[in-house]
């Protein structure tokens, strides 16, 4: 999520950044795309859900007072202490991006383009040696480096890399060449923090250090061969290009913010089916919960996008970039990343 999100929004800002609008084009837009089901939701949690499950003797533990936090984007900080509600404890992540966009285009607006890719590579170095520093307070609050924003940007920074590096025609060609390479190096890495904790923990100290720079490497990666392969013929690059894969991309924000709460009705309901199914079957039980769970998020999703999402974006043609836009040092365009 952040991997690919740093890659996109950098690209979108590096191919505007000339524009007579670059701010308000980019903001508005930004807004229409996420602020819409984002605002629905916090207040159907907070004005509909919570009373109504208080009325019932559902939810006793959790009150209104965290509101705020989720309005202003901030509800990361509260995740990184365990005080998160639980229904909207996923948005620690949409926080975590939204104040990235708060910084992030005044950084490429202000900083030379032959620049950009060093502060990425400090803002990585930076992102890193703060996990190390901070192991301590991660053992008293186990989201502590997980969910607060300094620890996650790079992610974000190996995002925007990789949208510098696919723009600069000799930087890409030599990544190219390295790209299995780098790839194996952080799968290795990665399966070697894994055999050594013996857990898929997200707070093992190993994880939170060298596990978390694993998983960047091999997304970017991931995400430098989409970009670079479209349109190929090679196996993985066809997959990426199946019609219902496609299809999950055009949804994905409305799952990512619905499927949540309905895992978390969906677990209720499991726990009580499975106290009266024989301990065998618990296993089909299990997968069967999380096959309809793919189908409920993706159906309230089509139903988000169709009802309220498609109307908000038809008006991002408002705020398009106006002026000439930056090209990039190869010489292409990359209209789709303006587009998004």
């Amino acid at each position: 999520f952040f991997v690919l999100s740093g890659f996109l929004i950098t690209g979108i800002l590096l191919d505007t950044r000339l524009a007579t609008n670059y701010f308000s084009s980019f903001y508005a837009r930004r807004i229409l795309r996420i602020f819409p089901i984002y605002f629905l939701s916090v207040f159907v949690y907070f004005h509909i859900a919570l009373p109504m499950a208080h009325r019932y003797g559902h939810w006793l533990s959790f009150d209104g007072a965290p509101e705020i936090w989720y309005w202003c984007y901030l509800s990361n900080w509260l995740d990184a202490f365990g005080q998160d509600h639980c229904l909207l404890g996923h948005f620690w992540s949409l926080a975590i991006e939204e104040q990235y966009y708060f910084v992030w285009p005044v950084v490429v607006f202000v900083t030379k383009r032959s620049w950009l890719r060093y502060v990425c590579v400090a803002t990585i170095g930076l992102s890193f040696g703060l996990r190390c520093a901070f192991q301590d307070y991660n053992q008293i609050h186990p989201g502590f480096l997980y969910s607060l924003t300094p620890f996650r940007l790079e992610p974000l920074a190996f995002g925007g890399l990789v949208a510098i590096i696919v723009r600069d025609e000799q930087w890409c060609t030599r990544m190219r060449s390295h790209i299995g390479v780098v790839a194996g190096a952080a799968l290795l890495l990665l399966a070697g923090v894994l055999l050594l904790t013996r857990n898929a923990n997200h707070d093992s100290p190993l994880m939170t250090t060298v596990g978390f720079s694993a998983f960047a490497i091999i997304y970017s990666c991931l995400v430098f061969f989409a970009y670079t392969n479209a349109g190929s013929s090679k196996w993985l690059a066809v997959q990426l290009r199946r019609p219902f894969l496609m299809s999950f991309g055009v949804y994905s924000y409305a799952i990512y913010v619905f499927h949540a709460p309905i895992s978390g009705y969906q677990n209720a309901v499991l726990l009580r089916i499975a106290a009266t199914v024989p301990s065998q079957f618990h296993i089909f039980l299990w997968a069967a919960s999380k096959l309809v769970g793919v189908v409920l998020s993706y159906g309230v999703a089509l139903l988000s996008w169709h009802l309220i999402e498609k109307h908000f974006l038809k008006a991002k043609r408002r705020f398009s970039a106006r002026g000439q836009p930056e090209a990039p040092s190869n010489g292409t365009s990359h209209p789709q990343l303006v587009a998004q």
